[in-house]
């Protein structure tokens, strides 16, 4: 990606001919991704560049509706740096901006691109105060430039959106958000210190301390993780909750992670990155520690089961 601009009131930058594909993108799904991919497409075509227009904060927390996002920031910038648009242009999404009538944003867009050949949204997509603009009203008024209207992707007869992935995380389907996603869900965090309970049982985990809004179904999962962004991916048995068992701790929401394969678990403060591959169970509160680890010992004989399920080469 050339560069990241912020779009405010002014000309963006951009000196050659544009197009865009138009969005909120919360989640770079496959149906963002066909969205992103015609607008590649035509660019190329074109001789233009591919540019992604979004927004922040999300329309959403202006709109006094907030959602919890599926990405943060910086994880939707690498997956569009991932996917080699030309540039990723964010509009600070403000309340004056919210009330800008759709007519009038067609013009927004000529005027901060002044070289706008063509853009590419989704059937779905809604624009202008009070979202009185869609697709085919952008392609009607538009007079300098060509609209690409891409159709919904379905995925075992849903419609692959925002709203129905957020619906599928809560609801610990998992597997089904990876495939509506197109790569592994995921979540960035920091290592931190834990009061070694789990060391004590034998199964010695990292505590993670997450920036994300996890929208994921208190449980135990299969997850891959790597540190620092980079190097090999390993796999490991991760729970999500607020560990029933140990009642006399304070309930808050904790996320733990138990290698499968030996490491050493005593580095704090390093970043980490946590890949979400397979629900294994509800978190549940166990009447005795012998229980807890006989359910663990279980937990891990069905997650080293599942990993042959996946593909393991893929690292996106």
């Amino acid at each position: 990606m050339e560069q990241i601009l912020t779009a405010r009131d002014d000309l963006v930058p951009i000196d050659r001919p544009v197009v865009l594909a138009l969005g909120a993108f919360d989640g770079i799904h496959i149906g963002h991704q066909a969205v992103i991919i015609s607008a590649k497409n035509e660019a190329k075509r074109l001789n233009a560049a591919a540019v992604v227009y979004s927004f922040w904060p999300h329309p959403s927390v202006i709109l006094n509706r907030p959602k919890k996002l599926i990405l943060t920031r910086e994880q939707k910038i690498n997956r569009l740096t991932i996917m080699s648009v030309d540039y990723f242009v964010e509009q600070c999404f403000t309340e004056m901006f919210s009330e800008i009538r759709a007519k009038s944003f067609i013009g927004v867009l000529q005027k901060k691109f002044s070289q706008l050949v063509g853009v590419c949204v989704g059937e779905n997509f809604k624009f202008g105060q009070g979202c009185e603009g869609d697709p085919w009203m952008l392609k009607e008024e538009s007079r300098f430039f060509d609209v690409k209207i891409q159709s919904s992707i379905s995925f075992e007869n849903q419609r692959v959106s925002s709203s129905n992935i957020r619906k599928c995380l809560t609801d610990g389907y998992i597997d089904r958000v990876n495939r509506m996603l197109g790569y592994p869900y995921s979540i960035s965090g920091i290592t931190r210190k834990g009061r070694g309970i789990a060391q004590k049982l034998g199964y010695p985990t990292l505590n993670v301390y997450f920036t994300n809004d996890l929208l994921l179904k208190f449980g135990v999962y299969l997850v891959r993780y790597r540190f620092n962004d980079k190097g090999e991916y390993m796999w490991g048995v991760a729970n999500f909750g607020i560990r029933p068992t140990f009642i006399e701790m304070a309930q808050e929401v904790t996320l733990e992670v138990h290698s499968l394969l030996p490491v050493f678990f005593q580095a704090r403060d390093i970043p980490i990155e946590i890949q979400f591959w397979s629900y294994i169970r509800e978190e549940k509160r166990f009447t005795s520690q012998i229980l807890l680890v006989e359910q663990i010992r279980h937990d891990i004989k069905i997650a080293k089961n599942r990993i042959s399920r996946f593909f393991i080469g893929n690292d996106n």
